[in-house]
Formats: structure tokens, C-alpha cells, sequence
């Protein structure tokens, strides 16, 4: 859930929301609390011309969606959009969604919004969007979830992971080969290794565990995010001195930072 107040300020309070630009085309990752300032973000910026773009939800728990009524340019005829995720309750992805974005869960059916949105259901298979090739990869979490990485024109890529749990050394392996030679790996470390003994099984990671993957995969940077509701400002600060002083100590050499909501990377 979000966790919005003065304890939250330095690293932010909304849930997963990632934007992802590559020339023209524009990709939403996961439609958290934080796309409704993504939302006032791209109407001021796009200054009345069209938006359009890609939003791809991990899955359909609800701080990967909540988010979603609430992105203005949904709101806006012009505009169109591409909203994909995985098969949910044997639902495909499109029919998933439409039933938790309807009364009375939420006033406005999904399929009343002025906007122009096309729904798609993402299989383990690659697929492109516009000039970027898109390599999903099923993760471990209660429900199933969906990573993400991507492929660039500039040959450099970014790998998204959300919502996974250390599980087989088999499942640690295919993620391994999966995210080889990214420039960039965006994980969720909701836990220290202490916390995490308490809450196997949740379909989250300690800290250590995407560290790891970077190691073995030859990664040069990860970003930590999905952070604990219950972990403030303090908390997350001492987290990241401790997966630093953790990675010196196993030798890895490794950029670690905590992502910041606002924050830009340029690859």
C-alpha cells in the first residue's frame, strides 16, 4: 500500500509506477499510486498533443493497479493507450482487469473512458513496442507476476523486476541467463535478510538476493525498489548502507542505490 507522509519524503510514499522513454514511444511499468503524478507529469509536458503509450502491469494486485483510474489522460479522447498484462484467474488480461475497475469497486467502468485503450495478455513470449523489444519472464509470486526487460535501439537494455521471491537454484539460473549483460537492474528488495525469515513465502526479496542476480549476471547497476510500507525514510537509508556494506563484503562490485520517486536514469 502507499505510504504517504513526512517519514516518506526522501524516497517516496506511492506504489510501483516506472516510465520508460526510447525515442517516441513512451511505457508505463505497473500503475501504482505514483502514475497519477506521472499523469499530471505528461499533460504538462505533451502541452495539449496526444499521448500515447504502453502500460504493462506485472499483475493485478492491487498496488500494481490502484493507480490506474486516477492517470488523468484517461480522461482525454485524444489519447490513446496499450494496456497489457498476464492471464489472471483464467481470465485473459483485459477481462481481469475490467472486473476490479467496475461498481462498486470503482464508479467508472473501465470501458466508458473517453481515452482509446486496446487491452493485451502477454505470454512468456518477446513482443515489440515500436522500436523495443520486449522479453517477459514469468517471476516467483503468489498468483504469478510478469518481469520485464527490455531491449533498446542504442543496444542497451533494462531489466524490471517486481514482486519475486528467491525460489530453486533451476528459477535463479533461467533468471540469471535472462537478464545477462543489462546495463541496469530494477528489483524489488522489500526485505533485510532478517525480515525476510519472518515472511517466506510472500512472494518478496531481501536485498541480497538481487544483488546477487546482478553478480552473476554481470550487471553494473541495480536499483532497489518496492519497498515496505512499514519502512520510512530512516529505515530505507539503513538498508541501503547495509546491502553497500553486504555487497564490499562478498566482494561484489556492483552500483546499489534506492530508487527515489522523480529520479532519471539515462542509458
Amino acid at each position: 500500500m502507499a505510504a504517504p507522509g513526512p517519514g516518506t519524503i526522501r524516497f517516496g510514499g506511492n506504489t510501483s509506477c516506472v516510465e520508460i522513454k526510447a525515442g517516441d514511444q513512451l511505457i508505463i511499468c505497473d500503475a501504482g499510486t505514483g502514475i497519477r503524478p506521472l499523469g499530471e507529469s505528461l499533460v504538462r509536458r505533451m502541452k495539449g498533443r496526444p499521448i500515447e503509450a504502453t502500460v504493462l502491469l506485472s499483475h493485478l494486485h492491487w498496488d500494481h493497479y490502484i493507480g490506474l483510474p486516477f492517470f488523468r489522460p484517461l480522461y482525454d479522447g485524444k489519447n490513446r493507450f496499450v494496456v497489457a498484462g498476464p492471464r489472471a484467474a483464467g481470465m485473459d488480461f483485459g477481462s481481469a482487469l475490467s472486473c476490479a475497475m467496475r461498481p462498486p469497486y470503482f464508479p467508472v467502468p473501465i470501458a466508458v473512458l473517453p481515452s482509446r485503450m486496446r487491452f493485451k495478455t502477454i505470454s512468456p513470449r518477446p513482443f515489440k513496442v515500436g522500436t523495443v523489444r520486449i522479453v517477459p519472464m514469468e517471476l516467483n509470486h503468489p498468483g504469478g507476476a510478469m518481469g520485464w526487460r527490455f531491449y533498446f535501439p542504442n543496444r542497451r537494455s533494462v531489466v524490471h523486476v517486481t514482486d519475486n521471491e528467491p525460489s530453486s537454484q533451476n528459477k535463479m539460473k533461467r533468471l540469471v541467463n535472462w537478464m545477462q549483460g543489462a546495463d541496469i537492474l530494477i528489483h524489488d528488495a522489500q526485505y533485510t535478510p532478517a525480515s525476510y525469515l519472518q515472511r517466506m513465502g510472500w512472494g518478496h526479496s531481501p536485498f541480497t538476493y538481487p544483488l546477487t542476480l546482478a553478480a552473476d549476471a554481470g550487471i553494473p547497476r541495480v536499483v532497489f525498489f518496492h519497498f515496505d510500507p512499514a519502512d520510512n525514510d530512516k529505515c530505507l537509508s539503513d538498508i541501503q548502507r547495509q546491502a553497500r556494506a553486504w555487497a564490499r563484503k562478498q566482494g561484489i562490485k556492483i552500483r546499489c542505490d534506492l530508487a527515489r520517486e522523480g529520479t532519471s536514469i539515462v542509458l
